[in-house]
């Protein structure tokens, strides 16, 4: 019963090695620049300051009058 066990063991071994060389992992992006970095933070939150809501909450119910 044990070498079952083994044997199924080197066989799904076997079987992950094969699909890993099939399936290598994607190969990471290098990391960027401090510079693009800081470049990109500035763009992404550039229009994010000058929004403003008008109104009141969303969530909150409308009041009624008299």
């Amino acid at each position: 019963m044990w070498l079952g066990f083994l044997v199924a063991g080197v066989v799904a071994w076997f079987a992950y090695r094969y699909w890993r060389k099939r399936h290598p992992p994607p190969v990471p992006e290098p990391e960027r620049s401090y510079s693009q970095r800081l470049e990109q933070r500035l763009a992404k939150n550039q229009g994010a300051a000058k929004r403003k809501r008008r109104g009141g909450s969303v969530k909150s119910p409308p009041r009624r009058r008299g």
